[in-house]
Order: C-alpha cells, then sequence, then structure tokens
C-alpha cells in the first residue's frame, strides 16, 4: 500500500512539477519552496566536484537516499554523458499519518562527484521533491561555467560538507545478525555506549526494510526489521544477501555495510514435515469437536461392511478433506495476489460463510438422524455412493465439511507451517495446503490401507441408536454454536428466532419419523418456537458486558509502547468470538485463580485484540509478531522488549514463566523506532 502511495504521489506530482530556466546560481524558479546553490571544483582527471546547497523554506522537507513511505530522492539528469557519486549527509526521520519519511528539514549541502569529459559547460538538470502539508516537484536547471574557475573558498567548504557525511569506519560494529521468517535482528556495538540511536537503512533489491524496535543494554543496541516486498507482503529475511546501515547516535555517526552469512535455514522438505505432523495433530486439537458427530458416524456403519466398501468410505473423507484444503489454498492465493494480508481461520470473519457453516450442520444433524441420506449429484457418483448403502459421495462431503469447521484453530505445527506457505511462492503454498491436507487425512488413509481395522468396532445393536442419538445432540449444538457466531452481525433477536426456527423444524422431522414419541416431540418443537420467540421478544438486549475476572484494554501499538516505556510487564492476548482453542484457553489457564491474581498486579498490562472482524492493526500485528492465525498470546516486558511469543494451547506454567522473567531487573531500555 506505501509503495502504491509512493508511485501514486510520483505520478501526480511529476505531472504538477514547476519548471524554470533561470541560468546560473543562486537558482530560485517561481513558485520554488526551497533555494539552491551550486558550487564547483575546477575539472582534474576528468572528474569535477560540486557542492549542492539546498535550503528547504520553513515548513518544508526534502529528501534522503532512500526516502521511505513519501517523496523520492534528489536526481540529477546530465545533458551529456556524465555520472553523478552521491554524499549524503546524516538526515532525520520524519513520522505523519502512519507514514514515515527520511530527509533534511533545514539547509542541507550535498558534495557530489562527478564524471564527466566537460571542461567548458556543464549542463543539466536537478528535480527535487519537497513536502509540507502537500508535495510539490520542483525542477531546477543546473548551467555550470566550468572555464570561469573554481568557486571560492572551496575546498575549505568541501571538507566542511564532507564532515556532515558519516564515516564508513568507525568504533561502531556489527556483533551479530539474525533472521527469523520476515525479521531481520541486528546488534551493534559502541564502545561509547547509546544514547538516542537512530537507524537508517538501503533498502535491498525487491526488498523493503521497516524499522520495528529497537532495544540497548550495555554497549549493544539490538534493531529489529521487518522485510517485505513491494506489495507490503512478508519476505524471508535469509534470503538477503548484505544490507547497508547508517547509524546516528548524537554526535557520532556511521554507515555500515552488514553481510548476511548463510546460516541454517529451514528447507522446503522439513516445512513439508512440519505441515504432514500439524495437519494430523489437527485431529486432536478441541476445535474438531463439532465434528466429531461426523467421524463417530463414519465408523457405525463399517462392522458389516466389506473390505472394498469401508476402504471407498475411507478414501472419499480422505479425498474430501484433501480437496478442501487445496480450496483454502485457491482462496489464499487470490487474496494474496490481491495484496491483501490473511492468517489462518480467516473466512470466519465473514458472516456469509458462518451462515453457510449453519445451514450445512443442521443438514447434517438430519442426515446424522438417518432422516436425510446425502449424496453427490452426479449420475456416476450416486451409481457408486449407493454401493453397499453407503455413499461415498457423503463421506466426500463429510470429510470437506470437518476441514472447514476444524480451520479456526491453529495446532502445534501448524503455525509454523501455515506461516511458512503465506510467505511462500505461490507453488510452494499450494504444495504445503496438500501436505496438510495430507496429514489431517492419514488417520482416514491408514484405515483405508488396512480396512480389516473396522471389524474390531462392536457389533451392531441397540447401543447404536443411543449413541445416534448422541450424535445428533453434537452436531445440533454446534449448528447452534455457529448460530451464536452471528448475533454481532444480526442481532440477538434475530438469531434467537431463525435458530428456534431451526430446532423446531428440526423436531418435527423427526416426529414425522419417530410415531411412537410424535405427540412429546411435536410438542417440544412447539416449546423451543415458542420460547425462542418470546426471549428475542420480551429478553432485554444484552449490553456488552464484560464478566471477565481480568482488566483487558485494547490492543494497539501505542498501548504497547506506553506500557514498556513505563517498565511495565504486558500481556498480549489476540482472540476470536469464532476461536475455540481462545476459549479453551480462557478457561483451562487465563481464568484459573493464580494466573488471574498474576496477571492483576499493578505492573501488568493486558491489551486484548479481537479478530472476529478483520483489522489491519491486528493482521499486522500478527504479521510482524511471525503469527499465522490465533489464538495468539505473547509477554512482553523490560527484559522482554521484542516479545516471547507462547504456544497456541497454553499452560499455566509456561505462562507464569515468561511472566516472571518479562519482569526480571535489567539494565536494558527500549525505545520505539521513531
Amino acid at each position: 500500500m506505501k509503495t502504491l502511495f509512493r508511485s501514486l504521489w510520483f505520478l501526480l506530482f511529476s505531472l504538477s512539477a514547476a519548471c524554470a530556466a533561470v541560468p546560473g546560481w543562486p537558482m530560485t524558479p517561481d513558485k520554488a519552496h526551497a533555494q539552491v546553490h551550486v558550487w564547483h571544483d575546477a575539472p582534474a582527471d576528468g572528474k569535477i566536484r560540486l557542492l549542492l546547497d539546498v535550503t528547504p523554506d520553513e515548513g518544508w522537507k526534502t529528501y534522503w537516499r532512500t526516502p521511505g513511505d513519501g517523496g523520492f530522492r534528489p536526481v540529477i539528469e546530465w545533458a551529456s554523458k556524465a555520472t553523478t557519486q552521491w554524499h549524503w549527509p546524516r538526515p532525520v526521520r520524519f513520522t505523519s499519518a502512519g507514514f514515515s519519511s527520511v530527509g533534511y528539514d533545514r539547509r542541507v549541502v550535498f558534495p557530489l562527484e562527478i564524471t564527466t569529459d566537460e571542461v567548458q559547460r556543464l549542463r543539466g538538470k536537478l528535480t527535487l521533491s519537497l513536502c509540507s502539508n502537500l508535495c510539490v516537484v520542483n525542477t531546477f536547471p543546473l548551467d555550470i561555467n566550468l572555464a570561469a574557475g573554481p568557486s571560492a573558498d572551496f575546498v575549505s567548504a568541501w571538507d566542511e560538507a564532507m564532515r556532515a557525511v558519516p564515516a564508513t569506519h568507525g568504533a561502531i560494529a556489527v556483533k551479530s545478525v539474525a533472521t527469523d521468517r520476515d525479521t531481520l535482528t541486528v546488534k551493534l556495538t559502541s564502545p561509547q555506549g547509546w544514547s538516542r540511536p537512530e537507524l537508517f537503512t538501503d533498502n535491498p533489491t525487491e526488498a523493503t526494510l521497516a524499522p520495528l524496535q529497537t532495544a540497548v543494554q550495555g554497549d549493544t543496541l539490538t534493531a529489529r526489521f521487518s522485510v517485505s516486498n513491494s506489495q507490503g507482503e512478508p519476505l524471508a529475511a535469509d534470503g538477503l544477501q548484505q544490507i547497508a546501515l547508517l547509524v546516528s547516535d548524537g554526535a557520532q555517526s556511521q554507515q555500515l555495510t552488514v553481510e548476511l552469512s548463510p546460516g541454517p535455514s529451514t528447507t522446503l522438505w522439513q516445512i513439508l514435515a512440519v505441515a504432514l505432523v500439524g495437519g494430523l495433530i489437527l485431529n486432536l486439537m478441541p476445535c474438531v469437536l463439532p465434528v466429531l458427530g461426523i467421524k463417530l458416524a463414519s465408523l457405525m456403519t463399517l462392522a458389516e461392511s466389506t473390505r472394498r466398501q469401508t476402504r471407498l468410505r475411507f478414501l472419499a473423507t480422505a479425498a474430501g478433506i484433501i480437496f478442501s484444503f487445496l480450496v483454502l489454498a485457491a482462496v489464499v492465493t487470490g487474496l494474496r495476489l490481491s495484496g491483501a494480508w490473511i492468517g489462518w481461520g480467516f473466512q470466519f470473519q465473514n458472516p456469509w460463510f458462518i451462515g453457510a457453516m449453519v445451514l450445512v450442520t443442521w443438514i447434517f444433524c438430519f442426515s446424522l438422524a438417518g432422516l436425510l441420506e446425502i449424496r453427490l449429484p452426479s449420475t456416476l457418483t450416486t451409481r457408486l455412493a449407493t454401493a453397499g448403502g453407503n455413499g461415498i459421495g457423503g463421506s466426500f462431503l463429510e470429510g470437506a465439511f470437518a476441514t472447514l469447521l476444524a480451520t479456526p484453530c491453529t495446532a502445534p505445527f501448524l503455525g509454523t507451517a501455515v506461516t511458512f506457505a503465506l510467505a511462500a511462492p505461490v507453488h510452494q503454498l499450494w504444495l504445503v495446503f496438500l501436505v496438510l491436507g495430507i496429514g489431517m487425512s492419514l488417520p482416514w488413509l491408514a484405515i483405508a490401507m488396512a480396512p480389516g481395522v473396522a471389524r474390531w468396532l462392536p457389533k451392531p445393536g441397540p447401543w447404536m441408536g443411543k449413541l445416534r442419538l448422541v450424535l445428533v445432540l453434537l452436531m445440533l449444538g454446534s449448528c447452534i454454536w455457529l448460530m451464536s457466531l452471528l448475533v454481532k452481525e444480526w442481532g440477538a433477536r434475530y438469531v434467537l428466532i431463525g435458530g428456534g426456527l431451526m430446532v423446531a423444524l428440526f423436531l418435527y422431522r423427526c416426529a414425522k419419523a419417530m410415531p411412537h414419541h410424535r405427540e412429546n416431540l411435536r410438542s417440544l418443537a412447539f416449546g423451543v418456537l415458542f420460547g425462542a420467540g418470546l426471549y428475542a421478544f420480551l429478553a432485554p438486549q444484552p449490553q456488552g458486558k464484560d464478566d471477565s475476572p481480568l482488566n483487558w484494554q485494547p490492543l494497539s501499538e501505542a498501548a504497547l509502547s506506553e506500557a514498556l516505556a513505563a517498565r511495565k510487564r504486558v500481556l498480549v492476548d489476540i482472540t476470536a468470538d469464532w476461536c475455540l482453542n481462545c476459549r479453551v484457553n480462557e478457561v483451562m489457564v487465563l481464568h484459573r485463580p493464580e494466573v488471574v491474581t498474576a496477571l492483576n498486579r499493578d505492573d501488568v498490562v493486558l491489551l486484548q485484540g479481537n479478530w472476529s472482524q478483520p483489522s489491519a492493526e491486528i493482521e499486522q500485528f500478527l504479521r510482524r509478531n511471525g503469527a499465522s492465525g490465533i489464538p495468539f498470546n505473547a509477554i512482553f516486558g523490560p527484559s522482554l522488549p521484542q516479545g516471547h511469543v507462547l504456544p497456541s494451547l497454553l499452560s499455566k506454567e509456561t505462562l507464569l514463566t515468561a511472566l516472571a522473567k518479562a519482569g526480571a531487573a535489567t539494565p536494558s531500555d527500549f525505545t520505539e523506532e521513531k
């Protein structure tokens, strides 16, 4: 987005550039917002030294060689064949409306070394971008009479200007360089220590470096940068070869070239192995409870099935799982190409998707109750589906549906694989999602390979009717849970009425199929419908009262920086209404008495972000911390200024240990890069 802004800015103001043909110096074309002088030395050995003296008007600024989010660097186009070597004085950083730029807001003198065959007259054009409340492009003509001899006192002026240019050698040294996904961490040492350091970077080819945080401990400065491409998408930091840094701190400044040694990096094969394990573990996560009924129902009729029927049913379920992962890969690819950032479980932010899942779970309630048989519409698959009385079309849909309902949760290993996939080339993204699908379908594929396992299941009997009732209630509960996610979008009244209608219609249909319980079921259906409608219209509407025992505050970068500046410990929690793992973390860990006591201390700040709806700020926070989805929990503090990300499934010991470590007394300091 920022790259697009810079491109549009350049196009717009280039078309409105104020040009003037005033020869000589000083040069002050009409409507210029800066004064420009040029001094020159005598030509020697095909080279000419120039001093370009630029003084912006009050309230205006121009830009450094890497300008940041706005404007562009000064450019000189010579009429004859010539090359220019610029020497750049130390700049300052400007921040406005969420954009950060680098440049000069007062007089600056650029030493230039020109290589040319000209000895009489050197002509060209200086293009200078200048910004205040608005931005303009001024074009200054250059017409330098070399035959007239060098400018007065040029040598002393040159020496003074070069003293403002940071040296390429000095006491500041690179201590270490590390990469982690799209984050680059550089540690620098200075024997003089650090007071208020600032770092400026040149962007590598086809990459953009954005400063995240700096922390000082003793003589060591730790700086973190995010790495992205021209569309703002994360890039793997270990793909960089070297970066140019300008370090400024008080009176000292120095330019460094940081070499990134090719350290141990994660290979694609390692990621695919992680994806396989992550997909397998996804079967055990709490978020798969809504689809447990589907899995158990698949096993109920297999005891009397032939080996061929068992194999076909489980292969169809595995195919449905893999197909769903490929559909997710296609959606993620489309969103990536559109420039959007996506995370795992993002589809649950769309109320239409949730509504579709409500409808599907409701239909599966009929299927589990034996009131409806699900088949694919194709004649061929219908013929196959009727083999043995059990439809493989239904098994395919069961696998696909189970996958979609399981995606809100981030399992161990799954987050690593998805994070890699979201930043990887498109063909690798598809490969990772394919392996995730294979991993989740491994239990089904294993039974398909050894269908005799189904013979170990209990023989059919009266117990199946009771189990079927449990599965129906479980699926009906899943449908009601999904309906509850629509309360914020539709309102509690309409959700109650819609949910009551669906449950009542299901019970009424059950009454028709169960003559012995017809009257009871019809009465229950009428009671559900009447009770839901009465409660919807007579009960007071919820006021959004928070009954949490923890004092949560809204998550923002400003709140995090303020808490760290006050040397407090911070717990960041990003959750969503549809995240079942988040609810498990709340009940099992965050709301336990000893944890509540530790988190309610005066030196602890609790910041919570709700990702139920799309949020650019939350997505940016997740991306900067290398997360691909939620639940996300991290601890920050005086000794953990860069943050420590906790596992997706919390434990009391891990949380309290990280919280204690974050508050350890150290002489470190934390500053936000401005």
